[in-house]
């Protein structure tokens, strides 16, 4: 159970994310500076309510910094290359959950809740909430609860703030 705690705790520090690799290096000063008047808001259509994990933001493809707190204590900061996709709140997690629930907020913003298991009695609940204009900026809140696997349950709490850092990915 150990191992699948830290990669779930890896994977709550990454839930924003895409399918590119992150790139802990942080976002370079030039990248910082890009102009991002290029990078239109992401409009997040439609009325709050439930919607599909397809309609989850699409933040604006490129850099983006991320500053974060993971139960309350500052994580290094990095960056995280985005493909322009809605939202994938599994990234990086290592299991496969059965229900998830996503609802648009009346900010444009979501909020998912997944129910989840690794096949070895351990199961998982993941929230996952975001906002911002995902277009220069947005913040994710997202907290884990496991239980089973004959130990006692773990909370994980992260909070993140992504900011647009430019166009440029390294390879």
């Amino acid at each position: 159970m150990r191992g699948f705690v830290v990669g779930l705790a890896i994977g709550v520090a990454a839930l924003a994310g895409c399918s590119k690799p992150a790139d802990n290096g942080g976002a370079s000063a030039a990248n910082a500076a890009a102009p991002v008047a290029a990078a239109a808001p992401v409009v997040t259509a439609g009325p709050p309510g439930p919607i599909t994990l397809a309609q989850l933001p699409a933040p604006t493809a490129g850099r983006w910094a991320r500053t974060s707190t993971q139960d309350g204590k500052p994580q290094p900061p990095g960056s995280k290359c985005l493909n322009g996709k809605p939202i994938d709140p599994l990234d990086g997690m290592p299991m496969k959950c059965a229900k998830m629930d996503a609802t648009r907020t009346a900010s444009g913003g979501f909020v998912v809740i997944a129910t989840c298991a690794n096949g070895t009695g351990v199961t998982a609940k993941l929230s996952l909430a975001g906002e911002g204009d995902f277009a220069r900026s947005f913040s994710t809140d997202a907290s884990l609860e496991m239980s089973g696997g004959g130990r006692p349950p773990v909370r994980i709490k992260n909070h993140s703030d992504w900011t647009y850092a430019g166009p440029n990915c390294p390879k």
